[in-house]
């Protein structure tokens, strides 16, 4: 071959490496990220069901609170509390996701703080998510040679520039420093260094990046039939009918095998059937397992793939739907003829938080959460009081005789939600908030 060829052809084989290169150093990241995280990166699930924080209904002075997205803004949360006399002794607070970001950094700090001294339970937010993922890319580059003088140098430069603004200090300073080019090309594409995320991962201690990484996609509470996931889950594969045979709310779940409890009385079976049909929704619906889909679904489009924008349906009109054409068990047993849109299950209601444009977003079936306090709105949280939910025994036998269905676009009445009390399951509870405007 000339040699003429041969530079071309050493060349292209140069070029060629030189623009997969952060390719391959991101790829890099993703298995030290793998290493690192093989179980907690993304918990799946977790199941309140006997836990010593479930949703105790039957304790007369017990309260569960769930707290909407606070987004580092401290002094909103604080009063809050203030406001529900809330007392970690006796009340139990769980929040959805996105506790961290967005808001003052101090505040995010004492945020996450507080969330971790007192192992309060929730679920994983996006922007809680990034920060895990900057803790873990700090980490790696810690670990490769010269890795750790060079984030010691870029650090200390950074605290002693104190810059107002410092994502753009950040990019002028990586346009000084190209001799340092081999690591931010290491940077994976998209992200933002010295971002809000970047600061609370580099600030935060070991035991409040261990509490991020606890939190799990979602929360199910079996007691009353909920579920907490911070963007929201779907109750059935768009891809497919909700009567497809497939689907799990188009089934009467199998009691396991070795199950020697008495078929035929419904009282005992029927706690165990919905838990079982609850959790499938978890795990048999594919879309409730994809970690992007708990962290980011706004709707879906009409392809049936999940989006994060507002175009499409939004999944909580769809979830409404399903669960409005929920019949219970022995009544869908009992029909004659089968309308395609009556199912054999029972409903339950997902809280979710992530659409601050929705604002407090209340049906029937689902509670949005989000009502913009970083945005300088509110500050929201759902309140459920023992003096509010029906008797565990006393809801379920109701459950025998009660039809669910309603209109599909199933709004919480007017008077009740000015009232901020709200039907939840087979009691009510209620929506109290605050505002985040800044004095």
């Amino acid at each position: 071959m000339p040699a003429r060829q041969l530079q071309l052809a050493a060349f292209s084989i140069l070029a060629l490496f030189l623009s997969l290169f952060p390719f391959l150093w991101n790829r890099r990241f993703q298995r030290h990220m793998a290493l690192c995280h093989p179980i907690s990166w993304y918990p799946g699930f977790r199941s309140l069901y006997g836990s010593k924080d479930a949703f105790k209904r039957r304790i007369s002075d017990t309260r569960v609170v769930v707290m909407g997205d606070i987004h580092g803004m401290n002094e909103p949360f604080k009063a809050l509390l203030d406001k529900l006399s809330f007392d970690p002794a006796s009340d139990v607070l769980l929040h959805v996701g996105d506790i961290i970001a967005k808001g003052p950094h101090e505040d995010s700090m004492s945020i996450l703080a507080y969330m971790t001294t007192h192992n309060v339970t929730g679920v994983r937010g996006n922007h809680d998510q990034m920060v895990i993922e900057w803790r873990a890319w700090l980490e790696w580059i810690g670990q490769l040679d010269g890795g750790s003088h060079f984030l010691t140098q870029f650090h200390a430069k950074v605290d002693e520039a104190d810059p107002d603004d410092p994502e753009a200090w950040a990019e002028k300073h990586i346009r000084k420093t190209k001799k340092q080019s081999k690591w931010w090309k290491r940077i994976p594409r998209g992200w933002k260094i010295l971002s809000d995320h970047y600061r609370i991962a580099r600030a935060m201690s070991d035991a409040e990046y261990q509490y991020l990484l606890s939190l799990p996609l979602v929360l199910h509470a079996p007691a009353v039939h909920a579920f907490i996931a911070h963007a929201g889950v779907l109750p059935s594969d768009p891809r497919y009918a909700p009567y497809h045979r497939r689907q799990p709310l188009a089934r009467v779940p199998m009691l396991p095998g070795g199950d020697k409890r008495d078929r035929s009385n419904p009282e005992k079976t029927l706690p165990v059937l919905r838990r079982l049909q609850e959790a499938a929704l978890l795990t048999e619906v594919p879309q409730n397992a994809d970690p992007w889909v708990t962290l980011n679904m706004r709707g879906v489009l009409k392809d049936n793939s999940i989006t994060r924008t507002k175009d499409g349906e939004p999944w909580a009109d769809i979830w409404n739907r399903d669960m409005s054409s929920c019949a219970g068990f022995s009544q869908y047993m009992h029909l004659t003829k089968h309308d395609k849109m009556v199912l054999p299950c029972y409903p339950a209601t997902a809280i979710y938080g992530h659409a601050a444009s929705r604002g407090l977003d209340v049906k029937r079936w689902s509670v949005g959460l989000d009502t913009g306090c970083v945005y300088g709105r509110r500050l929201s949280a759902l309140v459920l009081e023992s003096t509010l939910l029906l008797d565990s025994s006393k809801s379920q036998s109701q459950s025998q005789s009660q039809t669910f269905g309603g209109k599909v676009d199933n709004e919480v009445d007017i008077e009740a939600r000015k009232k901020k009390a709200i039907p939840f399951g087979d009691g009510e509870a209620r929506i109290i908030d605050i505002s985040c405007k800044l004095k």
